[in-house]
């Protein structure tokens, strides 16, 4: 397991974005069969404005063992930065700890652009944070709920993708 981290710390350090993307692209990916990938709960709806975005990532205990069959609420506010109620959502990560969510990237009409995430999760203690995007003007990029996101081509629409870990904390 060492020696497999190592790797990809190496690969990561070399091909920062492209590992990314090739998390987030739909289908089977370095092996994986399509039982192993996450179902992905949409909160965009038609006729929403502003950028899509499709967020994934793995929910672990501090010592780093995936937590599976979590389930992650997530709640943010319209592309003008209005919170409306439609953009709030449950998402079960996987027997793997793995899950992944799609939506619009929220504005920031009265501060930074962020997603409010809660976790209540039997044995572990409750979770309410929130992240933030780097390429936002008022994010602080050393932050480490602040997210990079990158663009990727789905069907010829133009998606940003990005990755949000969640480390629950035992009670």
């Amino acid at each position: 397991m060492q020696a497999m981290n190592e790797y990809y710390r190496k690969i990561l350090a070399v091909l920062p974005g492209l590992i990314l993307l090739g998390l987030m692209l739909p289908g089977p990916v370095n092996g994986q069969s399509s039982s192993d990938r996450p179902t992905l709960v949409d909160l965009w709806k038609p006729g929403d404005g502003g950028q899509r975005m499709r967020i994934r990532g793995r929910v672990t205990s501090l010592d780093g063992r995936p937590v599976p069959n979590v389930v992650i609420r997530f709640r943010h506010a319209d592309s003008e930065g209005i919170d409306w109620s439609y953009h709030l959502g449950d998402v079960i990560a996987n027997e793997k700890g793995v899950y992944q969510f799609g939506s619009v990237i929220p504005g920031n009409s009265h501060r930074l652009s962020h997603v409010h995430v809660t976790v209540d999760h039997d044995g572990y203690e409750y979770l309410e944070t929130e992240f933030y995007f780097k390429d936002d003007p008022k994010a602080d990029e050393d932050d480490p709920n602040a997210i990079f996101l990158e663009a990727g081509t789905v069907d010829g629409e133009t998606m940003m993708y990005g990755r949000y870990d969640i480390t629950l904390v035992p009670r």
